[in-house]
Formats: structure tokens, sequence, C-alpha cells
């Protein structure tokens, strides 16, 4: 029996949290580093949001057809064979949710830091550990403080939108979507599909209630309504956001900095008041790791549910405490993000995860044309609009930053194909699921 706590208004907190984090305060500064040119920078950000719309579309139709929890894991599965989907549910536990996860944490440390100046591992253990405890003593508890904190942060973004639009910042000019001949020049290289990873990573958790498809109230409306909702809504966020960054700070000042939104508010209000508003932006990176916290055991729970007989770790972390809540597998998903989070660079972690996940949603939205050809008779509650523009619109751009990337990233996407590798040996004897 699944606790169905969310409605529309927690499904959309989640999706939104999910994606407002590390991604939009930490990136714009590793991509100006190669794409010098406000206006450029600013396009991939929409080109972000048109994508993930179009991703977002596609999940809807093919969750409310397979209303179950699981992810990638479920939906890889469902359209294409179960060893697909159990390399997918693998990779996705070791990287497409601790990874983030962890990197969330090591933003929220470093903004953290302009408060404080504890070490950063204080900072990360202590931000995984409160989340984990959290979420896994009552997912009602967790559900509440969860959406709080991700309305918080919305208000956050758009006072520091307003106050960056209405100060003039000398020596820092207006930023524009009107791209020049040399925009035009950046946008062809290759260090253009590179910097989109950037913003593929802070878009990620468009598909967020996907994961938790078992504890939404009326999935088959629920699961469409906050996805859609979350994608437009962080999309306008987001682009307003990045402008408000650039309005009020050079491309000098901002290059190579991960800390944009201190850089920024500095700017706005000066460095005492920097640190305030530092410390806000931590509670929105707190969001971030809190929604990664709830994302990752479902995950774990329904692949334990399916090859638990045959892998004492899966089952281990199937196992639900008196009021359902999976507390094994929130202490391992806390493990993994630690261990992540204390050894990785910042960047190849972003790179790594960027990559890995766009390949796995690529494959699942292209599931919904391979499911409309296959499965013509089944149930659909709700249909992809745009269908087939929208899905092949995210696997064309998918393919377009994945392709550069193995270019210009060798050796993050040499994990990349290690992950693929490993998972896929780990079910080597072709196990079937239970399920």
């Amino acid at each position: 029996m699944h606790n169905r706590v969310f409605g529309t208004p927690q499904a959309t907190a989640l999706v939104m949290a999910a994606m407002i984090g590390t991604g939009v305060f930490t990136s714009l500064g590793l991509q100006v580093q190669s794409i010098p040119s406000a206006s450029a920078v600013l396009l991939l950000w929409v080109l972000g949001g048109v994508s993930s719309l179009c991703g977002a579309l596609a999940y809807a139709e093919l969750g409310a057809a397979h209303p179950r929890s699981g992810g990638e894991y479920h939906l890889l599965a469902t359209a294409y064979t179960s060893t697909l989907g159990f390399i997918a549910g693998v990779a996705t536990l070791i990287a497409g949710l601790a990874a983030p996860m962890a990197v969330s944490a090591v933003a929220f440390s470093k903004y953290m830091h302009n408060l404080m100046p504890l070490p950063a591992p204080v900072y990360i253990v202590g931000v995984i550990g409160l989340t984990t405890i959290l979420h896994s003593v009552n997912v009602h508890v967790g559900a509440a403080l969860h959406s709080g904190v991700t309305y918080f942060n919305v208000a956050l973004m758009l006072m520091f939108i307003f106050a960056a639009l209405v100060i003039d910042v000398p020596n820092v000019p207006p930023p524009t979507l009107v791209p020049t001949a040399d925009d035009l020049r950046f946008m062809l290289s290759p260090s253009y599909a590179v910097a989109f990873v950037f913003v593929v990573y802070a878009y990620l958790g468009w598909n967020t209630s996907v994961y938790i498809i078992d504890e939404l109230h009326e999935p088959q409306k629920t699961l469409p309504r906050s996805v859609i909702a979350g994608v437009l809504a962080v999309t306008v966020l987001y682009v307003a956001l990045n402008y408000a960054f650039l309005h009020v700070a050079s491309l000098a000042e901002l290059s190579g900095k991960v800390d944009v939104g201190y850089i920024a508010a500095r700017g706005i209000v000066g460095e005492q008041a920097a640190v305030l508003m530092s410390t806000l932006i931590a509670l929105a990176l707190f969001a971030s790791v809190s929604s990664y916290t709830v994302l990752s055991p479902r995950v774990w729970r329904v692949m334990g549910e399916d090859y638990g007989s045959s892998y004492a770790l899966l089952r281990f972390a199937a196992r639900t405490n008196a009021r359902g809540v999976p507390t094994p597998a929130f202490w391992l998903q806390a493990a993994l993000a630690l261990g992540i989070a204390l050894s990785s660079a910042f960047d190849a972690i972003l790179i790594y995860t960027g990559i890995l996940l766009t390949a796995f949603n690529m494959l699942a939205v292209l599931g919904v044309i391979v499911l409309r050809v296959r499965r013509p008779e089944l149930p659909r509650p709700y249909k992809a609009w745009g269908y087939p523009l929208t899905p092949l619109v995210f696997a064309a751009v998918s393919l377009w930053m994945i392709g550069y990337s193995i270019l210009e990233r060798p050796w993050e996407s040499l994990w990349v194909a290690l992950t693929f590798v490993g998972a896929y040996a780990l079910n080597a004897r072709n196990l079937k699921p239970k399920h």
C-alpha cells in the first residue's frame, strides 16, 4: 500500500526543487569561461528550456500510460527490454541520483562558506545527513518541508531578479538575446555543445514525478500537470535569473567562478548583504539535496522488489518500516552521495552526470515512438503534444550535445561508457524482473 501524499502542487514543487539548485547557481561562470558572450549563453538557457519541455511531454505520456515508480528503470524496461531497464536503474542509482545529490551538497558548502568558513566536509556531511533523516523518518513531514522550502526559493529568485533589473552597475553592459556575428561563431563551435551540458544539468529534474508515481494522487492527471507546469515555470525563472546575473556582474568577474549568485549579489547590495544572499541561495541548494534524497530510495525500492531475490543489496534496500518508508535505501544513497562529494572534482561530476542522464532520458523519450508503433492499442490517458516532432527535437538536441562532449571531454565520456558496461556486467545472467 503506497502513501499517496503528492498532489499536483506538491509534485510540481518537487519537480521545481529538483531543477532549481546547483546548476543555475553555479554553471554560468563555467559557461562564460569558454563562451564569452552574454547573448550566446542566454540562448543556451532558452534552448535548454525548449528541450526539457519536449522531454517532459514525452515522459508525461509514458508515465500516465505506465504508472509505476522507478524512473528510467521502469520506463526503459517497458519500452525496450528488462536488461536495458536494469542498466538504467543501476546507473541512475550510482550516478544519476547520487552524483547530483553530491554536487548539490558541494555547492551548498561553497555558498555556506561565505557565511561561516568551516571545512567543506562539515557542510557536505551535514546537509546530506539532515535531509536523509528528515525524509527517512516520515514521508509526510518530508513532503511538507520540501514544498515550503521550494516556494521560498522561488520567491527568493523573483526578488533577486527584480533587484538586479532595477539597478545599473557601472562598466557592466546590459545583456541581449540578439546574437552578433561573433556569437554565431561561438554557437557553431564544439565548446558551445559542451557548455550546453551545464544547462542540461541545471534542467535535470524535469522528470522527477516519474520517480514517485506510486505516491501521486491521481497519477494520470497529476504527472502531466506537474512536469509541464514545473518545466515552464523553471524555464522562465532560469532565463530571467541568468539575465539578472549578467546585468550586474561582468563576464570577467563571473568567468570560472562557481558561486555566481554571491558575485552577482555583491554587485547589487555590497559585500555584507551578499553574504546574507549567499545563505539564502544555500537554502535553495538544500532543497535540491532534499529532492534527490526523496527520489533515490524509490528506485532502490522498485529494483529491490523486482530483483531482490537475486541481489542481496537490492533486497536489503527494498525493506520498508512500519510507515512504508524504505529506510535502508535512504542511507545507502546517502553513503554513495558522500563518497562522490568527498572524492571528485566539481565540474567533472557535472559533465559526467549531464552526459549519462541525457543518454537515458533520450532513450526514454524515444520510447514514446517505440510504444506508439509496438503497442498502438495501449490506453494513453495523456498523449504528448506535438508528437512525433517534440520527442525528435529532444533526441536531436541530446545527440548534438553528447557527440561534441565525447570529443571535447573524453575522460568524463569514458566514465559514462564504463558505467554502462559495469551495469550490464551486473546483469550478465540476463535475469528477468519479478514484477
